[in-house]
Protein backbone atom coordinates (compact mmCIF):
# COMPACT_ATOMS: atom_id res chain seq x y z
CA UNK A 1 0.00 0.00 0.00
CA UNK A 2 1.16 3.56 -0.60
CA UNK A 3 0.70 5.20 2.81
CA UNK A 4 1.42 8.33 4.24
CA UNK A 5 3.10 9.17 7.55
CA UNK A 6 2.34 11.62 10.13
CA UNK A 7 4.17 11.70 13.38
CA UNK A 8 7.38 10.04 12.23
CA UNK A 9 9.45 12.16 14.32
CA UNK A 10 7.53 10.82 17.09
CA UNK A 11 8.08 7.54 20.02
CA UNK A 12 5.54 5.31 17.78
CA UNK A 13 5.69 7.22 14.68
CA UNK A 14 9.57 6.55 14.30
CA UNK A 15 9.39 2.59 14.57
CA UNK A 16 6.05 2.97 12.15
CA UNK A 17 8.51 3.74 9.55
CA UNK A 18 10.74 1.07 9.50
CA UNK A 19 7.85 -1.55 10.65
CA UNK A 20 5.81 0.15 6.99
CA UNK A 21 9.26 -0.53 4.57
CA UNK A 22 9.41 -4.26 6.45
CA UNK A 23 5.88 -5.19 5.26
CA UNK A 24 6.79 -3.41 1.61
CA UNK A 25 4.79 -0.74 1.74
CA UNK A 26 5.73 2.98 -0.28
CA UNK A 27 5.68 5.18 2.35
CA UNK A 28 5.66 9.07 2.16
CA UNK A 29 6.98 11.04 5.39
CA UNK A 30 4.81 13.81 6.32
CA UNK A 31 6.99 15.78 8.82
CA UNK A 32 7.45 19.61 10.47
CA UNK A 33 10.81 19.17 10.68
CA UNK A 34 12.99 17.08 7.84
CA UNK A 35 15.97 18.28 9.95
CA UNK A 36 14.74 16.24 13.00
CA UNK A 37 13.97 13.30 11.28
CA UNK A 38 17.27 12.93 8.99
CA UNK A 39 18.91 13.35 12.62
CA UNK A 40 16.70 10.16 13.59
CA UNK A 41 16.63 8.01 10.93
CA UNK A 42 19.89 6.04 9.53
CA UNK A 43 20.65 7.14 5.48
CA UNK A 44 19.59 3.54 4.85
CA UNK A 45 16.20 3.47 6.15
CA UNK A 46 15.67 7.11 4.85
CA UNK A 47 16.40 5.71 1.28
CA UNK A 48 13.81 3.14 1.41
CA UNK A 49 10.97 6.01 1.80
CA UNK A 50 9.21 6.89 -1.20
CA UNK A 51 9.80 10.70 -0.24
CA UNK A 52 9.88 13.62 3.08
CA UNK A 53 7.14 15.77 2.79
CA UNK A 54 7.33 18.77 5.43
CA UNK A 55 4.46 20.74 6.00
CA UNK A 56 1.73 21.01 8.61
CA UNK A 57 -0.10 18.17 9.65
CA UNK A 58 -2.95 20.60 10.95
CA UNK A 59 -3.15 21.79 6.99
CA UNK A 60 -5.62 20.22 5.73
CA UNK A 61 -4.68 21.46 1.65
CA UNK A 62 -0.89 20.53 2.11
CA UNK A 63 -1.97 16.66 3.27
CA UNK A 64 -4.13 16.34 0.36
CA UNK A 65 -1.66 17.29 -1.72
CA UNK A 66 0.50 15.10 -0.67
CA UNK A 67 -2.07 12.44 -0.72
CA UNK A 68 -2.43 13.38 -4.51
CA UNK A 69 1.47 13.92 -5.23
CA UNK A 70 1.93 10.65 -4.52
CA UNK A 71 -0.69 8.45 -4.92
CA UNK A 72 -1.62 7.69 -1.34
CA UNK A 73 -3.75 4.97 -0.69
CA UNK A 74 -3.59 5.12 3.16
CA UNK A 75 -2.60 6.97 6.51
CA UNK A 76 -1.09 6.60 9.61
CA UNK A 77 -1.57 9.09 11.64
CA UNK A 78 0.69 9.00 14.93
CA UNK A 79 1.45 12.53 15.44
CA UNK A 80 0.67 15.48 17.60
CA UNK A 81 1.12 15.44 21.82
CA UNK A 82 -1.14 16.40 24.61
CA UNK A 83 -1.28 20.37 25.21
CA UNK A 84 -2.42 21.90 28.51
CA UNK A 85 -5.74 22.78 28.78
CA UNK A 86 -5.50 26.58 28.21
CA UNK A 87 -4.08 25.73 24.31
CA UNK A 88 -5.95 24.51 21.34
CA UNK A 89 -6.39 20.72 21.59
CA UNK A 90 -3.82 19.36 18.85
CA UNK A 91 -4.72 16.11 18.61
CA UNK A 92 -8.20 16.64 17.17
CA UNK A 93 -6.96 19.49 14.83
CA UNK A 94 -4.65 16.99 13.06
CA UNK A 95 -7.49 14.31 12.79
CA UNK A 96 -10.07 17.09 11.53
CA UNK A 97 -7.11 17.62 8.74
CA UNK A 98 -6.59 14.22 8.23
CA UNK A 99 -10.49 13.55 7.47
CA UNK A 100 -11.11 16.44 5.40
CA UNK A 101 -8.00 15.80 3.01
CA UNK A 102 -8.40 12.07 2.64
CA UNK A 103 -12.23 12.49 2.35
CA UNK A 104 -11.67 14.73 -0.53
CA UNK A 105 -9.43 12.87 -2.49
CA UNK A 106 -11.51 9.44 -1.99
CA UNK A 107 -14.63 11.31 -3.18
CA UNK A 108 -12.37 12.52 -6.26
CA UNK A 109 -11.63 8.86 -6.55
CA UNK A 110 -14.54 7.57 -5.86
CA UNK A 111 -12.86 5.01 -3.41
CA UNK A 112 -12.52 5.83 0.79
CA UNK A 113 -8.71 5.75 1.67
CA UNK A 114 -7.71 3.88 4.66
CA UNK A 115 -6.55 4.98 7.96
CA UNK A 116 -5.70 4.97 11.69
CA UNK A 117 -5.56 7.40 13.81
CA UNK A 118 -4.20 7.76 17.20
CA UNK A 119 -6.25 7.49 20.47
CA UNK A 120 -6.07 6.64 23.74
CA UNK A 121 -7.19 3.23 25.57
CA UNK A 122 -9.42 5.76 27.67
CA UNK A 123 -12.02 5.92 24.81
CA UNK A 124 -13.15 1.98 25.35
CA UNK A 125 -16.09 0.81 27.05
CA UNK A 126 -15.04 -0.07 30.73
CA UNK A 127 -15.97 -3.81 31.13
CA UNK A 128 -18.95 -4.51 33.12
CA UNK A 129 -20.20 -0.82 32.87
CA UNK A 130 -21.97 1.43 30.71
CA UNK A 131 -19.09 3.96 30.95
CA UNK A 132 -15.74 4.37 29.13
CA UNK A 133 -12.61 4.03 31.04
CA UNK A 134 -11.73 7.58 30.40
CA UNK A 135 -15.05 8.80 33.20
CA UNK A 136 -12.58 6.86 35.76
CA UNK A 137 -9.91 8.92 35.13
CA UNK A 138 -8.32 12.54 35.19
CA UNK A 139 -10.26 14.81 32.91
CA UNK A 140 -6.74 16.39 31.77
CA UNK A 141 -5.85 14.20 29.06
CA UNK A 142 -8.74 11.99 28.11
CA UNK A 143 -10.68 15.70 27.22
CA UNK A 144 -8.33 15.53 24.17
CA UNK A 145 -8.88 11.83 23.01
CA UNK A 146 -12.54 12.26 23.29
CA UNK A 147 -12.10 15.23 20.83
CA UNK A 148 -10.07 13.26 18.77
CA UNK A 149 -12.95 10.30 18.84
CA UNK A 150 -15.51 12.95 18.48
CA UNK A 151 -14.02 13.64 15.01
CA UNK A 152 -12.87 10.36 14.10
CA UNK A 153 -16.32 8.42 14.65
CA UNK A 154 -18.66 11.17 12.71
CA UNK A 155 -16.99 9.93 9.51
CA UNK A 156 -18.94 7.80 7.54
CA UNK A 157 -16.69 4.75 6.77
CA UNK A 158 -17.73 4.98 3.27
CA UNK A 159 -15.97 8.21 2.94
CA UNK A 160 -12.41 6.89 4.87
CA UNK A 161 -12.03 3.79 6.37
CA UNK A 162 -10.86 4.84 9.28
CA UNK A 163 -9.77 2.85 12.94
CA UNK A 164 -8.77 4.84 16.17
CA UNK A 165 -5.99 3.12 17.65
CA UNK A 166 -6.56 2.90 21.35
CA UNK A 167 -3.42 2.30 23.61
CA UNK A 168 -2.04 3.59 26.59
CA UNK A 169 1.55 3.72 28.11
CA UNK A 170 3.88 2.54 25.71
CA UNK A 171 7.86 1.63 25.98
CA UNK A 172 10.62 1.30 23.62
CA UNK A 173 12.16 -2.21 23.00
CA UNK A 174 15.34 -0.80 23.45
CA UNK A 175 16.32 1.68 26.01
CA UNK A 176 19.33 2.62 24.33
CA UNK A 177 18.11 3.15 20.72
CA UNK A 178 20.20 5.26 18.31
CA UNK A 179 19.37 5.81 14.91
CA UNK A 180 16.44 3.99 13.30
CA UNK A 181 17.74 1.47 10.68
CA UNK A 182 15.52 -0.67 7.86
CA UNK A 183 14.59 -4.09 9.78
CA UNK A 184 15.83 -7.22 8.82
CA UNK A 185 12.13 -8.68 8.52
CA UNK A 186 9.14 -7.63 9.99
CA UNK A 187 9.28 -7.37 13.82
CA UNK A 188 6.48 -9.68 14.74
CA UNK A 189 4.14 -8.65 17.02
CA UNK A 190 2.18 -10.53 20.48
CA UNK A 191 -0.47 -8.40 21.11
CA UNK A 192 -4.14 -9.49 21.90
CA UNK A 193 -6.02 -7.33 19.92
CA UNK A 194 -9.67 -6.19 20.31
CA UNK A 195 -12.58 -3.56 19.47
CA UNK A 196 -14.54 -1.30 21.49
CA UNK A 197 -13.76 -2.49 25.20
CA UNK A 198 -9.90 -3.65 25.96
CA UNK A 199 -9.30 -7.31 25.46
CA UNK A 200 -8.61 -9.40 28.48
CA UNK A 201 -9.88 -7.09 30.59
CA UNK A 202 -8.96 -7.59 34.25
CA UNK A 203 -11.00 -6.41 37.60
CA UNK A 204 -8.32 -6.53 40.25
CA UNK A 205 -9.10 -6.20 43.78
CA UNK A 206 -9.10 -2.56 43.61
CA UNK A 207 -12.55 -2.20 42.14
CA UNK A 208 -14.22 -3.24 45.29
CA UNK A 209 -12.68 -0.70 47.62
CA UNK A 210 -15.80 1.60 48.45
CA UNK A 211 -16.91 5.12 46.41
CA UNK A 212 -13.10 4.84 44.85
CA UNK A 213 -12.97 1.13 43.36
CA UNK A 214 -13.57 1.53 39.80
CA UNK A 215 -11.64 4.67 39.19
CA UNK A 216 -8.47 2.97 40.77
CA UNK A 217 -8.85 -0.25 39.34
CA UNK A 218 -9.12 1.44 36.24
CA UNK A 219 -5.90 3.56 36.35
CA UNK A 220 -3.58 0.41 37.79
CA UNK A 221 -5.05 -2.02 34.98
CA UNK A 222 -4.52 0.63 32.28
CA UNK A 223 -1.15 1.73 33.55
CA UNK A 224 0.37 -1.45 34.98
CA UNK A 225 -1.50 -4.46 32.90
CA UNK A 226 -1.95 -2.58 29.37
CA UNK A 227 1.43 -1.24 28.71
CA UNK A 228 2.79 -1.78 25.36
CA UNK A 229 5.79 -2.11 22.72
CA UNK A 230 6.20 0.49 20.27
CA UNK A 231 7.52 -1.54 17.87
CA UNK A 232 4.64 -4.11 18.61
CA UNK A 233 2.13 -1.28 17.98
CA UNK A 234 4.06 -0.24 15.16
CA UNK A 235 4.20 -3.88 13.22
CA UNK A 236 0.76 -4.16 13.87
CA UNK A 237 -0.26 -0.97 12.38
CA UNK A 238 2.12 -2.15 9.21
CA UNK A 239 0.48 -5.95 8.84
CA UNK A 240 -2.68 -4.59 9.29
CA UNK A 241 -2.75 -2.11 5.94
CA UNK A 242 -1.29 -5.82 4.08
CA UNK A 243 -5.24 -6.30 4.49
CA UNK A 244 -7.65 -5.61 1.26
CA UNK A 245 -10.72 -5.41 3.74
CA UNK A 246 -9.24 -4.80 7.64
CA UNK A 247 -11.39 -6.22 10.17
CA UNK A 248 -11.34 -3.22 12.34
CA UNK A 249 -13.13 -0.42 10.04
CA UNK A 250 -14.95 2.00 11.99
CA UNK A 251 -13.70 0.78 15.47
CA UNK A 252 -12.17 1.71 18.72
CA UNK A 253 -9.11 -0.69 18.82
CA UNK A 254 -7.35 -1.75 22.10
CA UNK A 255 -4.13 -3.90 22.47
CA UNK A 256 -2.09 -5.89 24.79
CA UNK A 257 0.35 -7.47 24.99
CA UNK A 258 0.14 -11.20 25.94
CA UNK A 259 0.90 -12.16 29.39
CA UNK A 260 1.36 -15.97 31.03
CA UNK A 261 -2.33 -15.96 32.32
CA UNK A 262 -3.74 -14.69 28.77
CA UNK A 263 -1.84 -17.89 26.75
Amino acid sequence: MRVLLLGATGNLGSRCLPALVAHKHVVTVFVRNSSKLRAMMSPALLAEANAIVEGDATDSTALEKAILDHDIEGIIDVAGNIVPPWKEFLLPKIASAVRDAAVAVGKQRGKPLRAWITSHLGILEYPGTSYLIQDFVPNFASSQHQATRDVVEAIPTHDLKWSLVAVTRMVPLDLKQGLFEPLNASQSHDLLVGATAPPAWESTWLGSVPLIGPPLNAIYVCLVLYPTKYEAVADFLAEDLEKENSEWVGKKVGMKEKSRKDI
